[in-house]
């Protein structure tokens, strides 16, 4: 009855240059032969086989997305024309899953983050399964912080609710926007808060009750499309959608009826370069390299490189990208700026590197 829904829409911006329109970051191979999304559907194993998955990405990745996930169904890998964000991705897929399965619990999963212990996030989704299941509510993955974080929306723990399997379950008491540094540290010291992963498992039906009540345009739009061949529908249908979060759409609305699981599965949503970096091994003076490159009298540095040789003289904490046409460098503490650059090119019509 549990079914995967994998999000594989996003632009990936921060890891420009090698993330483009046309090989956005899911796409990307960062820790061996795989891709984001591959690593993704893999790590289901044992839980959700491929027959139970849905991956709804971009109307021109499909063809991609079933060349890369050959044992997912072609049928459930869906191509939205426009992104709208995860509220209509969730509304959509839960309806797909509710016609296959009446029974249907649905996990939605982002494309793009990584999973340092796949095994504890299988059971993991298995506890979420059955609370979600006997509940009737929505289980969010709150990951348990390592510190203070800027760069995370956060989960409010309330009142413990049972401990399924050795698992902790809390009502979730509020969600809260990214906050800045002296917040954030209040945060993790008060031991009440989890970092939101974006993941979480809900009933298909559930999802569509909620849907109807609070986001009544997509819930009309979802049977629009579901009413004929499903990517006609998507192509007529799916731009008319709100452009809403499940967050801000559907779960903020539903304040003392949503739960919250505290994990611990070496969750990164590999946001950006630095994030990336914590997860390469680097060398003695601190420099992460990927490809020719040649350090001298530098530290701290992230570096990746194709087949041209890229050397770095009295260089520290700095990124190096080296794509065929594009070249980024930037100090390691402006990586969460790199989307600008990509609004400049946007803004200068330079669509070519894009």
């Amino acid at each position: 009855m549990l079914w995967a829904v994998i999000m594989a829409g996003g632009a990936g911006t921060r890891f420009w240059p090698e993330s483009r329109r046309k090989l956005p970051k899911q796409f990307l191979r960062f820790f061996g032969s795989k891709t984001l999304l591959e690593e993704t559907v893999a790590r289901l194993r044992d839980v959700v086989p491929a027959s139970r998955t849905i991956v709804i990405t971009s109307r021109d990745k499909v063809a991609l997305s079933r060349k890369l996930l050959k044992k997912v169904p072609a049928a459930h890998i869906l191509g939205e024309p426009v992104g709208r964000n995860t509220a209509p991705c969730a509304a959509l897929a839960a309806a797909i899953a509710l016609r296959k399965d009446p029974e249907a619990v649905i996990a939605l999963l982002p494309a793009d983050h990584h999973i340092g212990k796949p095994g504890v996030f299988r059971r993991a989704l298995r506890t979420a399964f059955r609370v979600a299941l006997k509940s009737r509510m929505p289980v969010t993955f709150g990951i348990k912080p390592a510190f203070a974080h800027t760069g995370y929306g956060y989960l409010e723990m309330g009142p413990l609710t049972e401990r399924p399997s050795g698992a902790a379950v809390y009502r979730l008491k509020r969600f809260h926007e990214k906050p800045d540094g002296r917040k954030a540290a209040a945060f993790l010291r008060s031991g009440k808060f989890l970092w939101n992963s974006g993941m979480f498992v809900w009933r298909a039906d559930e999802v569509l009750k909620a849907t109807a009540r609070y986001q009544p345009e997509i819930d009309d739009l979802v049977k629009k499309i579901l009413g004929v061949v499903l990517q006609q529908g998507l192509n007529r249908w799916f731009a008319k959608m709100p452009s809403i979060s499940i967050d801000y759409g559907l779960m903020e609305k539903m304040k003392g009826r949503i739960l919250t699981m505290p994990v611990d599965f070496g969750w990164n949503d590999v946001g950006g370069w630095q994030s990336l970096a914590d997860l390469c091994r680097c060398d003695r003076e601190g420099n992460v390299v990927t490809g020719k490159a040649l350090l001298v009298e530098s530290a701290g540095n992230i570096v990746r490189s194709g087949d041209r040789l890229v050397a770095l003289l009295g260089m520290k904490d700095h990124v190096v990208v080296d794509t065929p046409d594009a070249l980024l460098v930037c100090p390691r503490g402006k990586t969460e700026s790199i989307r600008r650059v990509v609004e400049t090119l946007r803004q200068k019509k330079l669509d070519r590197y894009l």
